[in-house]
């Protein structure tokens, strides 16, 4: 259900996105979506969190022991094949969506929290082991980085001729370069 959701978030956009649209993409009728979410708010809710999930399963138990398993991980993320475009889309919709709506403002703000405390942690424990310099301030490099990917995934799928998948792993190896430098 979420993947059929996603699509036509990504498709229509979340305004137009509708229980009916949604059923459509699943072949079902709204009365099957119904008796699984009481309205549309929740089946977005839904696709959200999953979204979320997703994000969750491949940064959770990361065991990141040098640069090369952060680019991996980044190439997971990033928009770079249909599957994550489609995600991307998703999450920018509904990005766009907080700036009406505080409850899915506090949620976006808890995510990030999440990522920021995330890659502080990975980055202080690179580090420690000597895979970075000393200088580094793996806080200031946690916020750099999200900056960093949302940049990339905006204008990825906006100039997606430009922002191609493998500019936009040049711009991650140019920024963990840098990073190995201090």
């Amino acid at each position: 259900m979420a993947q059929a959701t996603w699509r036509v978030i990504a498709r229509d956009g979340l305004d137009r996105t509708s229980m009916r649209a949604i059923a459509q993409e699943l072949g079902c009728t709204t009365g099957v979506l119904t008796h699984y979410f009481r309205d549309k708010d929740a089946l977005l809710d839904f696709a959200l969190s999953s979204i979320v999930s997703q994000l969750r399963l491949a940064t959770d138990g990361a065991d990141i022991k040098d640069l090369g398993v952060v680019r991996d991980l980044l190439d997971q993320i990033l928009p770079t094949d249909a599957s994550t475009k489609t995600w991307w889309k998703v999450w920018l919709s509904f990005t766009v969506a907080v700036m009406a709506n505080p409850r899915q403002a506090a949620n976006h703000a808890k995510l990030y929290s999440d990522l920021r405390a995330f890659w502080t942690l990975v980055f202080a424990r690179l580090r420690e082991r000597g895979r970075l310099p000393a200088s580094v301030d793996p806080a200031l490099e946690a916020e750099m980085l999200l900056c960093l990917v949302d940049g990339i995934g905006v204008h990825a799928l906006i100039s997606p001729r430009t922002l191609t998948a493998k500019r936009q792993l040049e711009i991650v190896d140019a920024y963990l370069a840098r990073l190995a430098r201090g």
